[in-house]
């Protein structure tokens, strides 16, 4: 089995297992009242050679994290997205829609839930049409997406954060052709309360 897949389908299953914990405490007491609240709003843009894309989603921080030694810390989040892709195909430009849901982990050197992280995610996505431009044909509609990224988050009272993310979209050998797509992406993330992941 392809080494993407086995990682998507890890991910998906920290990503549940980390939602919910079952001793949530007084600070997640709203949240766990309401587990389909998100966390946070994101805005992102991005550019591949033959594409430009603006995307809009939600963010669901995962309520584990877990020390790493004394200073780092591992935590992480699900991402629903909704994005709009204007590929050049040669004749005019071609608009794709595209639907994702993302697990993502983070790290904080630092151990706080503020200043500098490293984050890196695999997820699903829809296509809607199939994906082409002059240089490049997709051959199907699902593709996975993983990225990684370097990002900073605010210490102030609204906690904004911004990413510089590099995404890599292909279907990971399902059907061919598979020729993938790369973007480099800005992204910026205003959380919806004062606390998280």
């Amino acid at each position: 089995m392809n080494t993407r897949v086995v990682f998507a389908h890890a991910l998906a299953l920290a990503a549940l297992w980390t939602a919910a914990p079952a001793d949530a405490g007084a600070a997640d007491a709203g949240k766990a009242a309401n587990p389909w609240a998100p966390d946070a709003v994101f805005l992102q843009a991005g550019r591949a050679s033959e594409t430009s894309t603006l995307t809009v989603g939600l963010q669901w921080d995962w309520r584990r994290q877990w020390q790493l030694g004394e200073r780092t810390r591992l935590s992480g989040y699900n991402e629903v997205s909704l994005g709009h892709w204007r590929a050049d195909n040669g004749g005019g430009s071609a608009i794709v829609t595209q639907i994702g849901f993302t697990p993502t982990l983070r790290f904080w050197p630092d151990g706080e839930s503020t200043g500098w992280f490293y984050e890196a995610g695999i997820g699903v996505n829809a296509l809607m049409p199939v994906y082409h431009t002059r240089e490049k044909r997709f051959s199907t509609a699902f593709n996975f997406g993983d990225h990684v990224a370097l990002g900073h988050r605010s210490s102030g009272p609204s906690g904004w954060e911004w990413s510089l993310r590099l995404q890599h979209f292909s279907n990971a050998g399902i059907d061919q052709p598979n020729p993938g797509e790369n973007f480099v992406q800005l992204r910026l993330v205003l959380p919806l309360h004062s606390e998280g992941g």
